[in-house]
């Protein structure tokens, strides 16, 4: 069996620590625990800290330089931009990686003498430097969409004239567009006015916890309407408001197959264990019981076999269905 995660906040880590001197931080301390956990393949996200939301284009940039630095470097990395780039992790001893962006505030001050422009070059740009993945939003309300959880409400909610015009341009250059973290009325005009299948990277069932950072049925039969993909997430305040587990991420699968199906789940574990050492400006305390990092990954394949999913639905949810995707989605 393998898998393929769907949100990895991995690269955070990664430049934290390249900040600080250390080299090879990927091969050294994220591909063997990727390896454990049977991760194949992976979307990671450069994500603006709130530590740094004062300036985020300048902390971006910063991600940026460190990332692919410790990336350039790496034995164990792959980054696709196309089906035709994956390899198989087992014979090549590498991870696929698909580079995302999670939150786009920093787009807002590219340079550029409008906003229009500052969007069209950020993506021009950042397509050119191998991303391929978007959420306009992290917990925020900025000029592209609001956001769940939102720390500065603005006036509009929903995408924005110009979160129309990006998501235009995002179709064009097939990114994969991700509705995870924004709000109701953003998601519906994200789904309306894409002309792609999204995804919901990380994001569970609110039918199971209702947190607002989850879907509803209506939004999950909205995603699964197209082709479009749901990633189970491990976090615990998405999983349980009071005895977050292993078993009831379970009940969330369960609950996600019986309304769209198992061929439109994945997984998008969100671990963020690895994180705690660093500065954030958040508290992002807290665990899901049996499932607090990668290498508990297995196991929990084996407790959704015990739970009823069958051979074939473990390989659809672990793997080909978020392969498929990507298949169809991504030009190169």
């Amino acid at each position: 069996m393998k898998v393929f995660d769907l949100h990895s906040d991995l690269f955070t880590d990664i430049a934290f620590r390249k900040s600080n001197g250390e080299k090879n931080v990927f091969d050294r301390l994220h591909y063997p625990r990727l390896r454990k956990g049977l991760i194949d393949s992976v979307i990671c996200v450069f994500w603006v800290e709130p530590e740094f939301r004062k300036d985020p284009l300048a902390r971006f940039n910063q991600l940026l330089q460190y990332v692919m630095e410790d990336l350039s470097t790496s034995k164990h990395a792959n980054i696709c931009i196309s089906a035709s780039d994956f390899l198989d992790s087992q014979k090549s001893a590498k991870v696929n990686i698909i580079l995302g962006l999670e939150g786009m505030t920093f787009m807002k001050e590219w340079g550029k003498d409008s906003i229009n422009e500052n969007v069209e070059s950020a993506f021009e740009e950042l397509h050119e430097k191998n991303i391929r993945h978007a959420i306009y939003a992290w917990n925020e309300n900025n000029f592209l969409a609001s956001g769940t959880g939102a720390y500065n409400e603005t006036i509009h909610k929903g995408l924005s004239v110009t979160g129309k015009q990006a998501t235009t341009i995002a179709n064009a250059h097939h990114w994969i567009m991700d509705a995870s973290h924004l709000d109701e009325q953003s998601f519906w005009d994200l789904y309306n006015m894409s002309d792609q299948p999204i995804i919901a990277s990380h994001s569970n069932a609110k039918a199971i916890c209702d947190h607002e950072r989850n879907l509803t049925d209506e939004q999950m039969r909205a995603i699964a309407s197209r082709g479009g993909l749901i990633g189970l997430n491990a976090h615990n305040e998405f999983i349980d408001k009071n005895q977050p587990s292993a078993d009831r991420l379970i009940d969330h699968a369960v609950h996600m197959a019986n309304v769209v199906g198992p061929e439109h789940i994945g997984f998008g574990f969100d671990f963020l264990d690895f994180l705690t050492p660093h500065d954030l400006g958040d508290d992002f305390s807290g665990a899901t019981c049996g499932l607090e990092r990668v290498e508990q990954v297995p196991a929990l394949l084996e407790k959704m076999k015990n739970r009823g999913f069958s051979s074939t639905d473990l390989e659809k949810i672990s793997f080909s269905n978020a392969f498929n995707f990507i298949s169809k989605q991504l030009k190169g």
